[in-house]
């Protein structure tokens, strides 16, 4: 958010979008109040009631349309996310499958759970117990600008999948991918209030936090931590989903043509405005300058600014995060590193681009191996080995993703499972985020929870146990017999005893002190 959390704005009426290739205004949408916000939960309280009585099999049945929708409007889809966001529609078009593949594995998830789960009655028994996952009611979403519709999508269908109604608040930049987002779910026959978007700065999403029964942030770890706080008012239930400063450790062995591919592809995807991109690069220190030429060559195939739909980086999609890059870059160079490619932005077309920007003699304590970049960045360090590379990746208040790069398979899972982060890649980077059935988030101050897998359906459900007894319970109730202590301790031998003799023993204490009809 590009205003403080919770702060009251100005009584504008519209906010209006922009194209950041070349600054043309795309549009405008009403801005929200937040008596708008309040309404808006209100209307959702009231339609999800609807949504969730409709039954498990014709809310899939309507969300697996959405599939359809997907693949159907995926020019438009391109073309709306890429004016509005600037990434090449190749990028956003080839996000539509990972999110169909989330429609069908919370749809499935949300039919088998429909029924409750049976578990062990352990000693109760001819007892039933199950489980029942049940809808929490509204479902708020605080989402960013550097993927505003996938994330905008794929983070309400476990929500909806379960019964709940959404209600998003898009990042400012790109209210009009929001729209588009509401639409493409009315097309698909979704009720009307079952989705909403609200538009605004810090009071709409302080507004939504208030409102809505669960909430699901994406965010910088400053903004991540006030909208905890502001939570905890209402002991609302928060997922977040925030920043990284993902390492990736080259291995001694890697092969330098693929790794030099990989590593460029998961800095510059996105022109770099990735959560879990690569953010620091630690290498052998006599592969560093093998490994630089080759990133060198890629680097300068890349096209940037280009009119057209025809482009591998587009432009800097929130123009504040230029002077991120630029106080990076000059606190790197001033401590030693040297600058081998890019490092300043480019003004193109009426737009503002950063260039891919390799560094080399990096070290641990500049700013850019400790903090966020959040952008085109190659920063390359050299270490003695695969024990120092994990101590450097591992020293970092982020733990969102890493990658390992290796020809030796095993020892490359090895160290993934030594890193310190919610998401490791062996041989690749970034795409884990398109692996739908793998959870998704982070450690320390990459976030709380997870918001993808199946692990993100049971965020927005409420657990239920319902437990069903026959008259035979009645034996455990008061008033105690004179054995009941002695059929206590025969019965946790018998269920819990340590071998098969300790449980016969349980057997006949239960058998001998059990009470008389």
């Amino acid at each position: 958010m590009s205003q403080a959390f919770g702060e009251a704005r100005c009584a504008d009426e519209m906010l209006e979008s922009f194209d950041p290739s070349n600054g043309r205004k795309l549009g405008e949408v009403r801005l929200a109040s937040v008596a708008d916000v309040q309404t808006a939960v209100r209307r959702a309280r009231q339609a999800q009631v609807g949504w969730a009585a409709m039954g498990v099999d014709e809310r899939c049945r309507i969300l697996n349309r959405m599939r359809g929708v997907l693949i159907d409007r995926a020019a438009e889809i391109g073309r709306v996310v890429s004016s509005e966001n600037g990434k090449p529609p190749v990028e956003p078009i080839s996000l539509t499958g990972p999110l169909c593949e989330t429609i069908k594995l919370h749809t499935r998830l949300a039919k088998r759970l429909a029924r409750g789960v049976r578990v062990s009655p352990t000693f109760f028994l001819g007892s039933k117990a199950r489980i029942f996952y049940e809808p929490v009611g509204v479902a708020g979403y605080i989402l960013p600008w550097n993927f505003p519709f996938e994330l905008g999508v794929k983070h309400m269908i476990p929500a909806l999948a379960a019964g709940n109604a959404v209600v998003q608040k898009p990042s400012e930049a790109n209210p009009l991918i929001g729209e588009l987002i509401a639409d493409l779910f009315c097309d698909a026959g979704v009720p009307a209030d079952v989705v909403q978007m609200v538009h605004g700065y810090g009071d709409v999403g302080g507004a939504l936090v208030d409102e809505a029964d669960v909430i699901c942030f994406v965010g910088s770890p400053g903004t991540g931590r006030r909208v905890m706080e502001r939570a905890a008012r209402t002991l609302t239930p928060v997922v977040l989903e925030l920043g990284g400063n993902d390492a990736a450790i080259v291995r001694a062995d890697a092969d330098l043509d693929f790794t030099a591919h990989g590593l460029v592809n998961g800095t510059c995807y996105n022109a770099g405005q990735v959560c879990n991109g690569i953010e620091r690069i630690y290498a052998p220190r006599d592969l560093v300058e093998p490994l630089t030429e080759r990133i060198l060559a890629l680097v300068g195939k890349l096209r940037q600014g280009v009119e057209g739909d025809d482009y591998d980086l587009g432009p800097v999609a929130w123009a504040p995060q230029i002077e991120i890059y630029e106080a990076h870059t000059a606190d790197a160079i001033a401590k030693g590193a040297t600058l081998r490619h890019g490092g300043k932005a480019l003004e193109l077309h009426g737009g503002r681009y950063w260039p891919p920007t390799v560094l080399t003699g990096m070290t641990q304590e500049m700013t850019m191996m400790q903090e966020e970049t959040f952008g085109p960045f190659l920063p390359i360090m050299a270490v003695d080995g695969d024990e120092e590379a994990l101590r450097f990746a591992n020293d970092s208040k982020y733990g969102l993703g890493a990658s390992v790069w290796t020809l030796d398979v095993a020892a490359g899972e090895a160290l993934a499972r030594r890193l310190r982060a919610g998401s490791v890649m062996v041989n690749n980077a970034v795409q884990s985020g398109g692996c739908v059935t793998l959870p998704f988030g982070g450690e320390r101050e990459s976030g709380v929870g997870r918001v993808q897998g199946e692990q993100a359906y049971f965020h927005y459900v409420a657990t239920k146990s319902v437990m069903t007894c026959p008259k035979s319970v009645r034996n455990l109730w008061m008033p105690y017999g004179a054995g009941a202590a002695r059929v206590a301790r025969g019965a946790t031998k018998l269920f819990s005893g340590r071998s098969i003799g300790e449980r016969l023993s349980g057997v006949l204490d239960v058998v001998r002190n059990r009470p008389r009809a």
